[in-house]
């Protein structure tokens, strides 16, 4: 418990000055989109601190290894399950922090400006969500793998990954569900959870 912990604050502190500054961004960036009160800006508003705010945690992998902090972690009595541990719980607490800033955001402006905490929101929410966590699955058991030197291509090729597990589930809903807001719910839910079973597979 102790060393997880350690392990995490540990990351946490590396990439604070990221975190701060793509908090700040998504801020700015999401309450400027729902001010334009248009439909496709709303959308890209729920999905943007998602796409911001937990990619950070990708970084981590990257530092430890320009620092040589990972050859140091080697020699500490901390066991490797530990600290594949560490990096997804900064994942999930990133992922976290998204949410919250997001829903606290569209919470303040549906009580003070207009109603934003709509079926919409929700739906959106979900495949954001969802989509970043699909990148995780697939970046960290890749990056283990195939070393952090292809970080940017394992990038590229899981967020092709979470695109493709998304479009491919969005073919197989509009075959089987009919074209309604439940439906689009319903494939917005089994997307979600799909990728968080996926995220437990990779881990």
């Amino acid at each position: 418990g102790e060393s997880v912990k350690g392990l995490i604050l540990n990351d946490i502190y590396t990439i604070q000055k990221g975190v701060k500054s793509s908090i700040i961004l998504s801020v700015a960036c999401v309450l400027f989109l729902i001010f334009t009160k248009s439909i496709v800006a709303f959308k890209v508003a729920v999905f943007l601190p998602f796409l911001i705010i937990p990619v950070k945690s990708f970084e981590v992998l990257k530092h430890d290894v320009k620092s040589g902090w990972e050859k140091f972690l080697i020699t500490l009595p901390v066991t490797r399950k530990k600290i594949v541990q560490s990096k997804y719980i900064t994942f999930l607490i990133l992922l976290f922090i998204s949410l919250l800033i997001s829903f606290l955001l569209f919470f303040a402006v549906n009580i003070l400006i207009y109603p934003t905490l709509n079926f919409e929101y929700y739906n959106q929410l979900l495949r954001g969500m969802g989509l970043i966590i699909c990148v995780a699955a697939l970046l960290y058991p890749m990056t283990y793998k195939l070393g952090i030197e292809k970080s940017d291509s394992i990038t590229i090729y899981s967020l092709g990954f979470s695109f493709g597990v998304f479009l491919l589930l969005a073919m197989v809903a509009k075959v089987t569900l009919e074209s309604n807001r439940e439906a689009d719910m319903i494939f917005s839910i089994i997307f979600f959870l799909l990728s968080v079973f996926l995220l437990i597979i990779s881990y």
